[in-house]
């Protein structure tokens, strides 16, 4: 091993990293604002195709589409040439995207496209004299149902084919007001949504898209509004969140599309809220978050019935585990809770006790948290964006176990790179993110390079980390003697340290105790000219 000292060399580092073929796994698409930042939003597949809303500067928020590619990546439309159309709740109905926008002239209205210029257009001006503001757009076989107001009806159900003459009211439910049609969900060719209606209050109805068809399903609360929320379909029944009478709780209710058949599934929490949310069907078995009023916000079950309504674990004794980010990753529940040992972690559950687990605690500093979001499936694997409290909040993936679980994508080397809205189109994974030079852009992880980088920067490990005196460089498998060169850089990009030797399996000990206090950064090189950069933060 050659101590090469300390060199007199400073490189910006974000002009050094990318040279060495760092966060090749992680690539900014495209540069859509240059000066600041597009902020890419509702990144929604249609057709194998990335549509988004961003701001280039030049044309305001508009719509945008996405192949991947950078000559790929093209405005759709420029709706609102004085400003920006401010595209919002896009949603793909038999290829079809449908949304919300304002062109200047007819105010919030419902617009279409097939991806081209020529294709996007307004589908009716629905309220002549202002805006009527379309909100939960839901596909049912092939239809688009919302709600909306036309200014003489108030907020109603609706429902287009993506012509003029095929977007009318479903009913209106409320003749003297408005029903406020919101929460609509599809189950087995039928609409369940919350409704208010002067008779009745706000309760559950259902439609199967026509007028005759549209009616409440049952008046929960005969003395008020049940208020029906957080709707989720499992196995084939509907549960929802819904209050029975003034003064009880907000508890788990369950449907099976018929008024004798829409009861309280139980009262958790006898003495108040058992408050269900994130309601998440995993292989036929809802979970959910709940309080019993004695354990705290803990991790759920049902399966429909009283008895089979349990909580799964009490991660968190004292005062409830908080869970959070529930997703179904192959037939498996994972999401983020804290134990109150460890801070907000990646957990994955199996419906039982003993199945029910921290993956890793990814950011180990105490009870800090890495605070996992975002949770999205893609080529088999998991991916979130996390913290590990060395790296900011930076793009992880894990297969659902410890040493599965690691840093997939460095995106901004000096701070976060802020992945954000994690969508997968055509086999590409699309997110927000910002490396710190480009603001945030719309950003997609090549897996074709991301293999063989993140195969390398998975065959070492550095601890431990903070350090204070000696931090080692272990390989953690046969492959560790393809390093060539390992140096240690400051956070300016001066080299601190720099080493010519082959690693074998030899374990290296770097002595850094007479560095200064902060964030560093150890690259690995090997023979074939590919890199990995690990952080350490010295004490």
């Amino acid at each position: 091993m050659r101590n090469l000292g300390i060199r007199n060399l400073c490189i910006p580092l974000l002009t050094l990293i990318p040279s060495l073929g760092i966060g090749q796994a992680a690539v900014l698409v495209k540069n859509i604002h240059p000066s600041g930042g597009s902020y890419p939003e509702e990144l929604t597949d249609m057709n194998n195709m990335l549509y988004f809303r961003a701001n280039d500067l030049t044309h305001g928020v508009e719509l945008w589409r996405s192949d991947g590619t950078n000559e790929g990546t093209q405005l759709v439309l420029d709706i609102n040439p004085g400003g920006g159309s401010g595209p919002e709740l896009l949603t793909s109905v038999n290829g079809l995207l449908y949304f919300r926008a304002n062109d200047g002239v007819h105010g919030e209205e419902l617009w279409v496209s097939d991806g081209t210029a020529e294709g996007t257009n307004l589908v009716l001006d629905i309220n002549p004299s202002g805006s009527s503001a379309p909100s939960f757009l839901t596909e049912m076989n092939g239809v688009l149902f919302f709600a909306a107001n036309d200014g003489e009806h108030g907020v109603e159900l609706w429902r287009s084919d993506g012509t003029s003459a095929g977007t009318q009211m479903v009913l209106d439910i409320e003749a003297r007001g408005t029903s406020e049609a919101m929460f609509l969900i599809n189950s087995d060719d039928a609409w369940y949504f919350s409704a208010l209606d002067s008779v009745n209050g706000r309760e559950l109805w259902t439609s199967d898209g026509t007028q005759a068809g549209t009616q409440i399903l049952l008046d929960m609360n005969p003395q008020g509004s049940s208020d029906p929320k957080n709707f989720e379909v499992s196995n084939g029944i509907l549960f929802f969140q819904a209050r029975e009478a003034p003064g009880s709780g907000i508890e788990l209710w369950s449907s099976n599309g018929t008024s004798d058949g829409t009861a309280l599934v139980k009262d958790i929490n006898q003495n108040g809220n058992s408050a269900p949310e994130e309601l998440t069907d995993v292989g036929g078995i809802l979970f959910f978050r709940a309080t019993d009023g004695e354990s705290g916000v803990e991790l759920w079950k049902s399966d429909g019935t009283s008895n089979g309504t349990v909580m799964v674990k009490d991660i968190n004794a004292s005062v409830g585990s908080n869970p959070q980010e529930l997703a179904d990753f192959d037939g498996t529940l994972f999401f983020s809770a804290t134990d109150g040992l460890v801070g907000h972690e990646l957990w994955r559950s199996d419906g039982t006790e003993s199945g029910t687990v921290l993956v890793k605690d990814i950011n180990p500093m105490g009870s800090s948290n890495s605070t996992p979001q975002f949770l999205t499936v893609y080529d088999n694997a998991l991916y979130f964006r996390s913290t590990d409290g060395v790296n900011g909040m930076e793009l992880w993936v894990s297969d659902g176990s410890e040493a599965g679980t690691y840093l997939a994508a460095d995106i901004n080397p000096v701070g976060s790179g802020d992945p954000q809205f994690l969508t997968v189109s055509e086999n590409i994974l699309f997110f927000q993110g910002n490396n710190g030079s480009s603001g945030h852009e719309l950003w997609k992880l090549d897996m074709t390079n991301a293999v063989n980088d993140l195969a390398f920067e998975d065959q070492f490990a550095v601890y431990p980390n903070p350090v204070s005196d000696i931090v080692n460089i272990r390989p953690t498998n046969d492959l560790g003697d393809r390093v060539h060169d390992v140096s240690i850089f400051d956070q300016v990009g001066r080299i601190i340290l720099a080493y010519r030797t082959p690693l074998h399996k030899e374990t290296i000990s770097l002595d850094v105790k007479d560095l200064s206090e902060g964030l560093y950064f150890i690259i690995l090189l090997d023979r074939r000219g590919r890199s990995n950069i690990k952080k350490f933060l010295k004490l």
